[in-house]
């Protein structure tokens, strides 16, 4: 075993042992480089997690206390005094004489906000997660980079040229009082070695971010294989990679003299990509799927194609706001009724392909009456399988006919087409574009009238959803609503 590993070894043993032993928390991981590298000279930190179901003044101070107790030598660094960053971001305390440790704390509604507001933070955290207690994914998940996020998130472009512009780092940490806690915005003016490394992992973690993105993976790109996606996907700015490859190689010798106009640089790329992308995503062909309004008839029953009823209320339906282009509706009454209350101008196309799931002789049934009537459907669930309906359809011959309808979608440069449908068609849809695993699909719930914004990129389509309909759909897949 290296050095490295068994200082990491003692790492997962000490630190995490003892922290999964305070009252209250229920995962501890580790992630970032610790987890990635194996070179002790390139970790500056020891980023580590902690989930607890209640957050707390005496869970808060019990965790940073355990860690404060820990002696260098017990992880594998003599020599070294154990220091705990307990704010969120990306300060810097190494120093020769100390161990890092970025204890960073939430609670699980501290983590649901965290992975809708914080997306490449998080999504980086699931990649390579040491841990002990449930996996944070497992928590509350990411699913997949969309390109709003570059735009809205924290960490998204629009943050870093303010940070740069006022020369400061922006964080955030807790402050507890008599009404519980909340977090705080600070910022640290940077000192020229950490300015000039600051605008390095700018450059860094927006170009991975974007490759994450391209490719709906969560892969960690680096050296030739960054460089090469770089000059691929963002020619226009391919001039900068030099300039990144020479911060990229002050960073690793730790050196501290980088270029006075580091920041001014940087911040034109930050710029410049802003403009490339805004431009890009905002000029994509958008299909915006909506769910249609509730009916009577959606009362925990199986509603398919068996029955047709009307929706509720028609004042519950607001037309769109914008421009639109075509307008497709199922021939159902209830989707071709919110389809002319969303678009009320508009001549609507009905397509059969955007039917409900046909249920078959379940229609009506409920899920124990299903269970009861025909158990083999539901063991064949259990087992990961997709059996049909009785004399029905199954989840594949949706996504068949869904995609089959997209396929044939042609939607010009700027253009925006409105599909009103149902929800077992949209819970393939976002299974298909957020990578679920098709055993997980029928957790998804598509709140009725929720619009999904869809967008097509080089020949293929890409989700583009609110934060609302990001939410909704995490929720109901994790079951958000039996957690505390």
């Amino acid at each position: 075993m290296s050095e490295f590993e068994t200082v990491r070894e003692a790492i997962i043993r000490v630190l995490l042992g003892r922290l999964s032993k305070i009252d209250g928390v229920i995962s501890v991981s580790l992630v970032g480089s610790i987890c990635e590298r194996d070179d002790l000279s390139s970790i500056a930190d020891i980023d580590t997690i902690v989930i607890c179901e209640d957050l707390t003044r005496t869970v808060f101070d019990a965790c940073v206390g355990c860690v404060e107790s820990i002696d260098g030598s017990e992880i594998g660094l003599p020599g070294k005094s154990v220091y705990v960053n307990s704010t969120f971001g990306p300060l810097k305390f190494d120093t020769d004489e100390q161990a890092v440790v970025h204890l960073m704390i939430y609670d699980r509604t501290g983590h649901r906000a965290h992975v809708l507001k914080s997306p490449f933070t998080c999504f980086d955290w699931e990649r390579n997660s040491i841990h002990i207690g449930p996996h944070l994914a497992e928590i509350y998940p990411v699913l997949r980079l969309q390109p709003r996020d570059f735009l809205g998130a924290r960490r998204g472009l629009s943050n870093y040229i303010e940070d740069l512009e006022n020369g400061v780092i922006s964080f955030r940490r807790y402050e507890f009082g008599d009404d519980g806690v909340a977090e705080a915005a600070d910022s640290q003016v940077l000192d020229p070695m950490h300015r000039g490394e600051y605008a390095y992992h700018i450059m860094h973690n927006l170009v991975v971010n974007y490759a994450k993105l391209q490719h709906a993976d969560n892969t960690l790109r680096t050296g030739d294989d960054l460089l090469e996606f770089w000059r691929e996907a963002l020619p226009e700015l391919a001039a900068y990679v030099g300039t990144f490859e020479q911060l990229k190689a002050i960073k690793l010798a730790r050196g501290n003299e980088y270029p006075h106009d580091v920041v001014r640089t940087v911040k034109a790329f930050v710029q410049e990509l802003s403009e490339l992308l805004t431009g890009r995503w905002e000029s994509a062909p958008r299909v915006v799927f909506v769910r249609h309004a509730k009916t009577d008839l959606n009362d925990g029953s199986f509603l398919g194609q068996g029955r047709d009823p009307g929706v509720t209320s028609l004042e519950a339906i607001t037309p769109l706001e914008g421009a639109y282009g075509r307008v497709y509706s199922s021939p159902q009454c209830r989707a071709d009724q919110t389809a002319r209350g969303l678009c009320p101008t508009a001549e609507i196309s009905h397509d059969e392909r955007l039917k409900e799931i046909n249920y078959g002789t379940a229609e009506g049934l409920r899920r124990d009456e299903l269970a009861a009537q025909y158990p083999l459907v539901v063991d064949a669930w259990a087992a990961g399988k997709d059996p049909r309906f009785p004399d029905g359809e199954n989840t594949l011959d949706v996504v068949q006919r869904l995609w089959d309808f997209i396929g044939e979608l042609r939607v010009d440069a700027g253009e925006s087409v409105v599909v009103v449908t149902h929800n077992v068609v949209l819970r393939c849809l976002c299974g298909q574009l957020l990578g679920l695993p098709m055993r997980d699909w029928h957790k998804v719930l598509v709140p009725h009238l929720l619009e999904l914004d869809v967008l097509q990129h080089g020949g293929e389509w890409v989700a583009n959803f609110s934060a609302e309909a990001k939410a909704a759909l995490t929720d109901s897949l994790v079951g958000w609503k039996d957690n505390p």
